[in-house]
């Protein structure tokens, strides 16, 4: 009888020369025997990131500092792991249907404003789930939207939001304490709109939205869930 594969054989986790290990529980160490990997970030780059994530906001936290430091190479793979429903071990857990569809991904399995395609959903054991993105670049496409998505098309409009903000200082504190992400995310979201009436509504929405404590328009639609 076969033994049965290990989850570095299942993710062939050996063929990545740097690979870095994040918030990775005591527990579960024993099945990665034998894989050398960082535990925190000391390199630029890394062929494979994998992540251990009790909760949606430590995804999302991930994924942003992962898209901020571009610390996954091309073709790199990041792998997240969360407690199954139902596991005997931790009290926090993810149902899988939930969190992929909290995913929010584009019609080409891609997380929003991102290079990460989604690839594959696994069990690493009776704890935990692991979930595959793939860094690769989306292929061009003929025919160009007349309003650009690229967050970094906006980065000229965040002096325009400061400005906009600059009579309210609680609210003007709370961007600036933004990531540099999370500032360009906003600028996206107000002034990809062509109407500046329209612009004019979402930059109150914005001061709203970021009174209230959310970091980003999408991970206020998700609290809202």
């Amino acid at each position: 009888m076969n033994a049965e594969k290990t989850i570095i054989d299942k993710l062939n986790l050996q063929k990545y020369e740097n690979r870095l290990f994040l918030n990775m529980p005591k527990d579960v160490a024993a099945e990665f025997k034998g894989l050398e990997f960082d535990t925190a970030i000391e390199k630029d780059k890394y062929d494979l990131i994998f992540l251990f994530m009790f909760s949606m906001d430590d995804f999302h936290n991930y994924v942003q500092t992962v898209k901020e430091k571009q610390l996954l190479s091309h073709n790199g793979y990041m792998y997240v792991a969360y407690p199954k429903k139902g596991n005997k071990v931790y009290p926090e857990y993810i149902e899988r249907d939930s969190f992929y569809a909290d995913l929010n991904l584009d019609e080409e399995k891609y997380l929003p404003n991102s290079t990460l395609k989604f690839s594959r959903m696994v069990s690493l054991n009776e704890i935990f789930t692991v979930v595959g993105l793939k860094s690769t670049p989306k292929k061009a496409t003929k025919q160009m939207s007349a309003k650009s998505q690229c967050v970094d098309d906006y980065i000229v409009h965040i002096e325009d939001i400061k400005s906009f903000l600059k009579n309210n200082d609680a609210v003007l504190a709370k961007y600036n304490d933004l990531t540099y992400g999370y500032q360009k995310d906003w600028a996206r979201y107000v002034y990809s709109a062509k109407r500046a009436e329209t612009q004019e509504k979402r930059l109150h929405e914005m001061v709203a939205i970021i009174d209230e404590g959310h970091k980003s328009m999408d991970l206020y639609r998700r609290s809202k869930k």
